[in-house]
Order: C-alpha cells, then sequence, then structure tokens
C-alpha cells in the first residue's frame, strides 16, 4: 500500500512540475493573486484576499497550492467553503487543471445527513446494513483509489452502493489518502465534528484555503455557542416520567432553574437577562443529567423517546464543552420567548480567540472573498490582528461594462420606510422598463420587499415578477433561477432578500441577468445578539456599531451587487436607493470598481442615464 503511495506521490510531483496554467493567458489582476498566495504559502504566513468578481479566486489560489504540494512545501490542501456552489467551483478547476495533465487527488466531503443513504440517519450496524462489518469492507473499497483520481459525492456515493459500505465515513478515510479535501468550514474549525484524523495527531502540513471568507466570523461564532430551551426541557421530562424518573427528575432540576431565570427577567422587566459570568447551578444541573443519561443509552434499549433523549443529551454535552471555553469574548443570556418558553445560551461574541487554535493546525491561510472589505475589520474578526499582509486586487473587467447609479433622495430608515414604498416601486418600473431583460430587486427584509411588491403589481405585469420565499426547497431555487432565460421575450424581475439565497454565489452570466437594484444599507435587523455584539467591540476599538450591523450590511450589499458582472462581455446597471449611500461613512467602504458612479435624484434622471448606457451598448 505504501509504495502505491509514495508511486503516487511522485508521479503526482512530475505532473506538477510539467503543469502550466490551464487557461492560457491569465485575467487582469489573476496572476497577481496567485503569486500572492504562492508567497504567503511559502513564507507559511496568513493572507487576506480581496478580489472581486470575475478575477478568477479559485484558480488563483488552486493553481499556486498545487505548485507549492510538487516543491513540498505542504502535504495535503484544505479547501473549505460555506457553501455548495463553492465546492462545485473547486471541483471544476481541479477537473480544468487535470486536463492540462495534473494527476491530483481529490475529495468532497458531505455532511452525513445529506449523503446518508436510509431515510433516517441512524449508525447502528444492527439497523444500517451501510454501517454491517464496515471495516471488513472497506480494505477493498480503498483499492478504487487506483482507479480514479476524482471522489465527488455522486462517485462516492455510487463506490459505497458497490460496496454496501456508509458513504460518509468511506469519504473520511478517503480523505486520509487524498491531495486535496474538499470541505465545509465545520471539517476544520468546529470542535464538534472537525477531522480529528487530520489534526489531532502529526499528520503532515496543510493549506487552508478558505473561500467565501467573509461568512467565517459568523459560522464561527455559532460553533463557539451552545443554546437549550425551556420547552425542550418540558417535552422531554414528560416523555420521560413514567419509563425513567431518575432522568425525569434531572430535567425538573434544570427546569427549575430556567424558571428562576425566566421569573428574573420578568421581574427586571427584561427581555433577556445577559450574565458575564457562567450559569453554575445550570451547569452542575446539566452535568449530573448527562452523566446519568450516559448510563441509559450506554445499554442501547430501544424506546419511544431514544431519539428525543440522544438529540437533548448531545445538546446538553455541547453546552457544557463550551461552558469550558468561557472567556471576557462570552457572555450568557436568557432570553424570554413567548409566554413561557425561555432561549439559554452562551455566546462567543468575538471569533478570533476561538479560531486562533484550529488555524494553528495549517502552515498557511489564504482567506479570499470578493467582499472582503474594510481589509482590517475582517483581519480583526479572523485572527485578531492586522499583521497579516493583505491585497485588494482590482477588477479585471472594463469599468465602462457597468453603470452604478445611486439613489439618494430616498430614505429606507426604519421609522420613514413606509413614505419610501411608492417612490422604490416608481423606480423599479422606470429601470426595468428602460430596457428589456431580467433584474434582480433586493430587499434588507421579507415585509419590506413584500410592501413594495404589492405597489410593484399595480405598475407591471404580475406574470414578469419572481420573488423568493421563506425556506425554498433546492429545487424551487432551482425554479427561479431558471426564469432567467435568454429566451425570454419579455422583462422578468427578481424579488429576494439581501444576505439570502439569491444574495451569493448565483451565477447569472451574460444576458440572463442586465441589472440589480439593492434598496437599503442592509443592516441586519437589531437584535439581542447584535446589540451585545455592538457593546463589546465598543469596549474593544470603539467601533461597535460599524462591527455589529454597518460592515454586515454593506457585505451583503456588495455581495448582491456582484451578481450582474460575472465574464469580460457582461454589460449591466446596479442601483443603489438609499441616501446613506451618500455619506463619507458609506463612501470610504467603496471597492476600487466603484469610481465611476453616478448621484441621481428623480425618475427623469434614471431615464436619461439608463438611455445612454443602453444606447452604447
Amino acid at each position: 500500500w505504501f509504495r502505491k503511495v509514495r508511486e503516487r506521490h511522485l508521479q503526482r510531483d512530475q505532473s506538477i512540475q510539467e503543469l502550466d496554467f490551464p487557461y492560457g493567458n491569465y485575467r487582469p489582476g489573476q496572476r497577481d493573486m496567485a503569486v500572492a498566495v504562492y508567497k504567503a504559502i511559502r513564507a507559511n504566513d496568513r493572507l487576506y484576499a480581496q478580489a472581486p468578481t470575475g478575477v478568477g479566486k479559485t484558480i488563483a489560489t488552486l493553481f499556486p497550492a498545487v505548485k507549492a504540494l510538487g516543491l513540498g512545501l505542504a502535504e495535503r490542501i484544505f479547501y473549505l467553503t460555506a457553501k455548495t456552489p463553492g465546492r462545485l467551483i473547486a471541483e471544476e478547476t481541479l477537473n480544468d487543471m487535470r486536463q492540462a495533465g495534473l494527476q491530483f487527488k481529490s475529495v468532497t466531503l458531505t455532511a452525513k445527513e445529506k449523503i446518508c443513504f436510509q431515510p433516517v440517519v441512524n449508525c447502528d450496524p444492527e439497523e444500517c446494513i451501510f454501517a454491517r462489518n464496515y471495516f471488513g469492507k472497506i480494505k477493498a473499497a480503498l483499492q478504487e483509489i487506483d482507479q480514479q483520481d476524482v471522489f465527488t459525492r455522486p462517485v462516492i456515493e455510487r463506490i459505497a452502493r458497490g460496496y454496501e459500505i456508509c458513504p460518509f465515513e468511506f469519504s473520511l478515510d478517503l480523505s486520509l489518502w487524498m491531495d486535496c479535501i474538499i470541505c465545509d468550514y465545520n471539517y476544520t474549525f468546529d470542535p464538534r465534528v472537525y477531522l480529528r484524523r487530520f489534526f489531532d495527531f502529526n499528520t503532515g502540513s496543510n493549506i487552508f484555503l478558505i473561500d467565501e471568507a467573509h461568512n467565517l466570523p459568523d459560522r464561527a461564532r455559532s460553533m463557539y455557542s451552545a443554546e437549550l430551551d425551556k420547552q425542550t426541557v418540558l417535552a422531554l421530562r414528560r416523555a420521560l416520567k413514567e419509563h425513567l424518573p431518575g432522568l425525569a427528575k434531572d430535567l425538573n432540576r434544570i427546569n427549575k432553574i430556567l424558571l428562576e431565570k425566566r421569573k428574573a427577567c420578568q421581574a427586571e422587566e427584561l427581555d433577556a437577562l445577559v450574565e458575564h459570568e457562567l450559569p453554575e447551578d445550570l451547569l452542575k444541573a446539566l452535568g449530573k443529567f448527562v452523566q446519568n443519561a450516559e448510563d441509559w443509552l450506554a445499554l442501547n434499549q430501544p424506546a419511544e423517546f431514544q431519539q428525543e433523549l440522544l438529540d437533548f443529551y448531545f445538546a446538553c454535552n455541547n453546552y457544557l464543552r463550551t461552558a469550558e471555553y468561557f472567556d471576557t469574548f462570552y457572555v450568557s443570556y436568557f432570553e424570554c420567548r413567548g409566554r413561557s418558553d425561555l432561549k439559554a445560551k452562551l455566546f462567543c461574541l468575538d471569533s478570533a480567540p476561538m479560531l486562533a487554535e484550529p488555524l494553528k493546525r495549517s502552515q498557511s491561510t489564504i482567506f479570499f472573498s470578493a467582499t472582503l472589505l474594510p481589509l482590517d475589520y475582517f483581519k480583526i474578526l479572523l485572527t485578531g490582528t492586522t499583521d497579516h499582509p493583505a491585497r485588494a486586487f482590482r477588477s479585471p473587467f472594463p469599468v465602462e461594462n457597468v453603470h452604478l447609479m445611486i439613489h439618494n433622495r430616498i430614505s429606507t430608515k426604519y421609522k420613514e420606510r413606509a413614505d419610501s414604498y411608492a417612490p422604490i416601486a416608481s423606480a423599479i418600473e422606470g429601470i426595468c422598463n428602460a430596457q428589456s431583460g431580467n433584474y434582480l430587486v433586493f430587499f434588507p427584509s421579507y415585509a419590506y420587499m413584500a410592501a413594495v411588491l404589492e405597489l410593484v403589481k399595480e405598475r407591471l405585469p404580475e406574470e414578469q415578477l419572481l420573488v423568493q420565499s421563506r425556506g425554498m426547497t433546492e429545487t424551487e431555487r432551482e425554479d427561479f433561477l431558471n426564469q432567467f432565460s435568454t429566451d425570454n421575450a419579455e422583462t422578468m424581475i427578481g424579488f429576494a432578500v439581501m444576505g439570502g439565497i439569491f444574495g451569493e454565489g448565483i451565477d447569472l452570466v451574460g444576458e440572463r441577468l442586465i441589472g440589480a437594484i439593492v434598496v437599503g444599507v442592509g443592516l441586519p435587523k437589531m437584535s439581542l445578539e447584535r446589540d451585545l455584539i455592538r457593546d463589546y467591540f465598543n469596549k474593544e476599538n470603539g467601533n461597535g456599531f460599524a462591527y455589529a450591523y454597518q460592515y454586515p450590511g454593506f457585505n451583503r450589499v456588495l455581495q448582491a451587487t456582484g451578481r450582474v458582472i460575472r465574464t469580460e462581455t457582461d454589460r449591466g446597471i446596479i442601483v443603489l436607493i438609499d441616501e446613506r449611500f451618500a455619506h463619507a461613512r458609506y463612501r470610504r467602504l467603496f471597492p476600487a470598481h466603484w469610481r465611476g458612479f453616478q448621484f441621481i435624484q428623480s425618475e427623469g434622471e434614471i431615464k436619461d442615464h439608463l438611455e445612454r448606457f443602453w444606447l452604447q451598448s
């Protein structure tokens, strides 16, 4: 086996040495980015790369990382993504390099819940044929490595069915022998599911390529936080009362503590009780429940409540584990929900201290995104320091291909929203009537979108309007995007929410999308957690509002506008609607390729600007 592994590595390294850039010429800015990535890897450093849409970030990071592997600067690459489209692009890019002669093995990891062959995930060998005798069958399955280089989800599923083995466990065992592992952030950063087979032992040096890195801070906050709710405790107590009275008694003790916290909130007329110390009485009660639950779960006795008990056992374990990390960058809060429910949460305010240890698992980390602005803000959130190198690369596309307009006579502030509905509907009508084609209109919330949509329906044919709904399935999402076709003779207008599934990671190339209208500056909805982040960073650096609201909101705006120009031949318009875009605190956030923007203040100006732009097109 190891002779074959060594032979594969020799062939891989030879192919890497002979590998040329697979796309012939570099795009403007692309070679600079690839060189910066290679230098960071060679120096065992980190790099923050802000690269606008079209630079070709995936190849500009993967190509130099592959070259580094060929020179023995690292042993494997982790290509980390937040969403499925990013994983697909990485797979395609590696395949393009293979077409150019690269011999390189890669695996894509898919979450167990998604790839499991069973209707309900159950890893008990007595219940699952794919778990039964897994270790007796895996050796033969791993011989498939000799047959092919690419292990995507369909390939893994086909092989796993053939050998009757668990596809998820098979993908993990494959990963040990791969040159590149394409996976979610969780597999390197989440303390519950990170790949211990790589990171708990010295298994060689790694390169982390973190795609869409602007998503990582919020994802990390979630990974390093934990919560419980009172209703779950009560429901489980009722289920266990007759069968396991001892565990029901433990749950009753937990419920009493949560009830006391709820009464404390009500006594002080607060929506939430925020504490900067650990809730020791709750932790003690949870610890006792976990210990006793473990004793019963180890018996593996069938029961109607088994899954319910197991889920809460894991939730308690996560809460107790998170308590071990509790520090000055954490708070404990108890939030009243409805008439009787209560949420208990250990909330990570600042992810940088928690990301520090996982980042040591790589010799070099490249953070890259089209919206990594402002760079110092993301440096602080990701690593807590501004010391590491950062580069902002220019857009490769001609500035004249997009016409950016800012309507600075409409306010979308919450108190003034009702007055904005009619002017926005009128602006949408004027913009979309100026040139037939496909448009996306982004709103800060579903409620705002619904209010404006009612007025737009009075102005434009309803069959031309597409609307994002909450909780859309994968099929519904695809149906929505398929409406943006170049075959349409009529204008199609998609209404969507900023920061949602259509706000990033979608490619509508050419005339599939000729314009985007962004309503508002994208501020997240005011909430307890956002306010806690604001208060924390006010104490840390005096930029609490910017860190909690302004910068995350503007990031959503950048993502939405990035849907329009995807290739060097695309032409389109972007209209930002909000008077705040004219303020200095927002204008200083504008990326370099926005320098040709125009202010507009009336429907007449909109019409004049669009007529000139589309005439030139």
